[in-house]
């Protein structure tokens, strides 16, 4: 998807949304130079502001990146949440709604998938920017919470939420770097090619943690 940077008039004297235009002129940025190419003078530029406009919103190009992250988490979790609801009530079926929701989200935005998590965040963002680590536990959470329920309801095992929900995850991730890295290209070359292997990765692992015997229910 093309990263749209909307620009100041020329008649205007503000731009009318800054902030949202320079995490979308960072956006660009990161997604096409990488960290070393991002920089505030670099984002207003794009933005079509003076280069020191960019300081009434972000302090330095790390809170920008926070910003870009933060925003990112947000928009994955909403998709995953909106595809659970497209999924209907079956818990295994909102399950799966849930991963393809986290790929699909990968592979509409791998510019904001990168930035959550290909490196750009500073180790103490937690610190400095604890919306941004409560962001991605919301999201996290999202996933967790459907295994939390499987493990409730007895179609998945009992006392492994942790590593059941860290499971699912690390497919669906890894799934998700593979499609926007090129490397599915031929084998997943749509949506819907997508979306049936990350059905199979899921049944796969509903497979393996799946209740086999009633003794285990009880």
């Amino acid at each position: 998807m093309a990263i749209r940077v909307a620009r100041k008039r020329p008649d205007a004297y503000q731009h009318g949304d800054l902030r949202a235009a320079l995490v979308q002129a960072g956006l660009k940025l990161l997604t096409e130079g990488g960290v070393p190419a991002l920089t505030l003078r670099a984002a207003a530029q794009l933005a079509g502001v003076s280069h020191a406009a960019p300081y009434r919103h972000f302090r330095d190009k790390d809170a920008l990146i926070a910003a870009i992250a933060e925003e990112g988490f947000r928009m994955l979790t909403a998709r995953m949440r909106r595809e659970m609801e497209a999924g209907g009530a079956d818990p295994a079926a909102r399950l799966r709604a849930c991963a393809w929701g986290y790929v699909a989200f990968a592979r509409a935005h791998p510019g904001y998938f990168r930035t959550m998590f290909g490196g750009a965040i500073r180790e103490d963002c937690a610190v400095q920017h604890p919306a941004v680590t409560a962001a991605g536990q919301e999201a996290y959470g999202v996933l967790r919470d459907q295994i939390a329920d499987g493990v409730q309801r007895g179609w998945l095992r009992r006392g492994e939420v942790d590593e059941l929900s860290l499971a699912a995850w690390s497919m669906v991730h890894g799934l998700s770097m593979l499609a926007i890295d090129g490397q599915l290209a031929s084998s997943v070359p749509n949506d819907a090619a997508a979306r049936a292997v990350t059905d199979h990765l899921i049944r796969r692992l509903e497979t393996g943690i799946g209740v086999s015997s009633s003794s285990e229910r009880g």
